[in-house]
């Protein structure tokens, strides 16, 4: 395991990581590198993500309940589906990001960063560009 890679609960999580259905609720990555890693179908709930890079991220039908994504960065992240119900994403930046059909309940984003932001409703957001 290299120095940019963490083992959390059996998972080693790093940049690129195919970490595809993993189980990772109320995992700790405040942070973390995880530049394009594959989260698809993940159990993400009540994750620590606070500050972490997830740029061009696989995040489709992950589920993100409670998670705190607080100044995560998000760009070009791709979240098809994302279950983000009470999730914590103030400040994210969500530049190019695709949340196409994602849950978003409840979901704070105060000081989200918008710009070509395809947002759950098939909408595009250019408030940041």
């Amino acid at each position: 395991m290299s120095e940019a890679t963490r083992k959390v609960n059996g998972v080693e999580l790093g940049p690129h990581a195919n970490c595809a259905g993993a189980e990772l609720s109320y995992a700790r990555l405040s942070g973390a590198n995880l530049y394009g890693i594959d989260l698809r179908n993940a159990n993400l709930t009540e994750a620590d993500l606070t500050g972490a890079y997830l740029a061009g991220a696989q995040l489709s039908g992950a589920t993100m309940v409670g998670a705190k994504l607080q100044g995560a960065n998000l760009a070009g992240a791709v979240m098809h589906r994302t279950v983000l119900t009470a999730a914590d994403m103030g400040g994210v930046n969500l530049r190019r990001a695709d949340l196409a059909g994602a849950r978003t309940n409840g979901c704070m984003m105060v000081g989200a960063r918008y710009c070509q932001t395809i947002m759950p409703d098939m909408s595009l957001r250019n408030t940041d560009c």
